[in-house]
């Protein structure tokens, strides 16, 4: 996603339009093209998959919207804020939202590219397998038969019987795709992008201790909706941290990649602005028969890239 700030803008824009779409195909037919998941066994007397099974506290029609809609519009809000100056032109003005939208985009597409395949390949069956799945063998037989109790065997051969348990069609195909909390994983990717964001602008009131309250509020609401995970039975304590480590460490990859991608654009603008104003001096200085010094500032942002 790093290109050579030379090209037109027209032509990056369409570039960046071009793969975020292709990458955005890929993530939403990821399940059909990798196929069911890797199928795992378990033991009968597994404790860690006999919770019950609990309704989400955060649905995922809210966790989008604190892990994608919320995040991207404050972003666009804010960026549109601080780069609105009269004295600028409208690339100039509107670069730092584009910038900073393309990456926060293409962030949230590689996390949840990398919790699919984590999802797909590791197969983890969740807390509430027994409760949802009802497991039994081809003889017929479950976990609860007295045959099966106590018996250290690693089953792999069984169905779900979902008539059994109520289990939805959903349920069911969800119910090994545990590894990694995708909850945790988004929700940490937005806010946390959210709050370096914040940290990097240095917005709002400079100086105070308002900005750090605002990452702060932005960690704890990521932080609640992860272990939620945990309290609604729906994730293992490893599968939230492996989620939540995933999700704040693309926000840390991104929010680097678009702060050098800033200091490079803002470098050759003002590599631009020099020589313009460099050769107006020289312009200047050959009327009236004088040498005058080249601008240091070309050399500083040289060495700057």
């Amino acid at each position: 996603m790093s290109f050579n700030l030379s090209l037109r803008p027209p032509i990056r824009l369409l570039v960046d339009v071009v793969l975020l779409g292709l990458l955005i195909v890929l993530v939403e037919n990821f399940r059909r093209l990798w196929g069911p998941p890797t199928k795992r066994g378990f033991f009968c007397d597994d404790e860690s998959l006999m919770y019950p099974y609990h309704e989400n506290t955060v649905s995922p029609t809210l966790l989008h919207w604190l892990g994608l809609y919320l995040p991207l519009i404050s972003l666009v809000v804010l960026e549109s804020f601080l780069s609105h100056r009269k004295d600028r032109g409208p690339w100039a003005t509107l670069w730092p939202v584009y910038n900073t939208v393309r990456w926060f985009l293409y962030g949230y597409v590689s996390n949840d590219l990398l919790k699919g395949i984590g999802k797909q390949a590791i197969g983890r069956l969740r807390p509430h397998f027994f409760a949802v799945c009802s497991p039994h063998f081809p003889d017929g037989t479950s976990c609860s038969d007295e045959l099966r109790r106590g018996a250290l065997k690693y089953h792999t051969d069984y169905e779900c019987r979902p008539n059994l348990s109520q289990a939805t069609e959903e349920m069911i195909r969800d119910v090994n795709v545990s590894f990694p909390s995708g909850h945790s994983a988004m929700a940490f990717y937005g806010l946390v992008f959210v709050a370096l964001h914040l940290r990097r602008r240095r917005w709002p009131l400079p100086g105070s201790l308002l900005s750090p309250v605002l990452q702060l509020a932005c960690v704890a609401l990521a932080w609640f909706v992860a272990i939620s995970r945990v309290m609604d039975y729906k994730h293992h304590w490893s599968d939230v941290a492996a989620g939540s480590l995933l999700g704040a460490g693309s926000a840390f990859a991104v929010t680097r990649a678009a702060a050098s991608e800033e200091l490079q654009w803002r470098c050759q603008e003002s590599l631009a602005s020099a020589k313009q104003e460099a050769a107006v001096v020289d312009a200047a200085a050959v009327k009236g028969g004088q040498q005058m010094p080249h601008d240091l500032s070309l050399v500083t942002c040289q060495i700057s890239n």
